[in-house]
């Protein structure tokens, strides 16, 4: 496995997987609240949005990373 596949494929692993909790906090299907029928519509606490803050930043890094290893010339071995 070369340096640019890896690249790759760990940064789309955690791409996914940050890209994924972002979503999961933003839905919030744990969240219940007298105001509002839906739990995408209750209101975010900070130490929810601290942790969709931090997902969406390992997110962006992992497409960061992706687009290094895309980036990348391929070895001619």
């Amino acid at each position: 496995m070369t340096a640019r596949t890896r690249l790759i494929t760990w940064g789309a692993v955690v791409a996914v997987i940050g890209g994924a909790v972002v979503v999961l906090y933003f839905f919030q299907p744990w969240r219940r609240c007298d105001y509002e029928d839906t739990s995408a519509g209750c209101a975010m606490l900070p130490h929810d949005a601290a942790a969709m803050f931090v997902a969406a930043m390992v997110f962006v890094v992992g497409t960061t990373v992706v687009a290094a290893g895309l980036l990348t010339r391929r070895s001619r071995s």
